[in-house]
């Protein structure tokens, strides 16, 4: 039996071609695809926006019940609300604000990152394909302010004033109320600093929490929709039994009567009204909202110093700005 001629490959190396190029689980198990990839970071960046919204609901209670009670309603408020948080506060709050900056972050990169197709054209095409990758919506562009205003905020509420070094002699959280943001609204930057963190943490919070809604009910949609799907699959591993498989025809069925015709609802002027209503509330909603919150801390300030502060509080309180990497432009 003669050898095939040099410019046919061999079977094993046919075999192993195959076998390299094979798309099946169980050649890309350590591999996943772009897509997968995608799917599993936006699950983890709105499951983490809706853990750490167990905390941002009540943490901005206070500064909204001080538009109508002063800062004497918003201690309370907050004592109220840190006893439901402070109990769990690294899983309601470092955890999931850490997993929803790093998924949106790499969820972002991998979006911007070229396929393989673009890196062989030109770089012009290259570079206009990256820049219609990069984020657009408002809430998505305020979300890169808002991080840095987040991280400055935890460093100097919650970070810097639990040292124990003189002389802040660790702030308890009993003794870091209202009063200490009352001081710090004595000048522009303070004011600068807090409307900018609650304008842009309402806002990027209303718009994101209207989006994962939509998520969910996609999700659900689309998970019915795999339901009713997985019944005509023949090469399957598994066997089902008649009862799962007369089951599966049925929720077929009722997937295909209900399924809606794309054209007839593309142009629907309902539909856009509906989205045009929804935006609008939203927008509203934001508003009324920073109104409270703003009317809150103009509140809190007029108390603190009607009130005034103890010159131990001024110490410490001043200990704590000093220790801000930022403490050249604070005073």
């Amino acid at each position: 039996m003669s050898p095939p001629p040099p410019g046919i490959p061999l079977p094993h190396q046919l075999a192993l071609n195959e076998k390299q190029d094979d798309p099946s689980p169980e050649n890309r198990r350590f591999f996943p695809s772009k897509g997968q990839v995608m799917r599993v970071l936006t699950l983890t960046q709105n499951t983490s926006a809706m853990v750490f919204s167990i905390f941002l609901v009540p943490h901005l209670a206070s500064p909204a019940v001080a538009s109508v009670m002063g800062i004497e309603g918003a201690d309370k408020t907050m004592m109220i609300s840190r006893d439901l948080y402070l109990p769990l506060e690294p899983y309601l709050i470092y955890l999931p604000l850490t997993l929803h900056i790093l998924s949106s972050t790499l969820k972002r990169l991998l979006m911007i990152l070229p396929s393989s197709s673009s890196v062989s054209s030109k770089s012009s095409r290259s570079m206009k394909s990256i820049r219609s990758r990069l984020p657009r919506q408002l809430h998505q562009i305020v979300g890169y302010p808002l991080t840095i205003l987040l991280m400055a905020h935890i460093l100097s509420h919650r970070l810097i004033p639990s040292r124990s070094e003189s002389p802040i002699f660790q702030l308890s959280p009993s003794e870091l109320g209202y009063e200490y943001v009352g001081y710090n609204l004595q000048n522009v930057i303070g004011w600068t600093s807090y409307l900018g963190l609650v304008g842009l943490g309402v806002y990027h919070a209303v718009v994101g929490g209207w989006k994962i809604s939509g998520w969910i009910k996609r999700s659900n949609k689309n998970d019915r929709r795999v339901k009713g799907d997985s019944s005509e699959q023949t090469n399957t591993t598994e066997v089902k039994s008649s009862t799962e498989y007369n089951e599966d025809k049925e929720n077929e069925k009722i997937i295909i009567v209900n399924k809606p015709n794309p054209s007839s609802f593309a142009k629907s002027p309902l539909s856009s009204t509906s989205s045009k209503s929804q935006i609008t509330g939203l927008r509203a909603l934001t508003v009324a909202l920073v109104g409270f919150i703003i009317i809150g801390l103009y509140r809190i300030k007029r108390d603190v110093d009607v009130s005034g502060v103890s010159q131990i509080m001024k110490i410490r309180y001043d200990a704590v700005h000093n220790n801000v990497p930022w403490a050249g432009i604070w005073r």
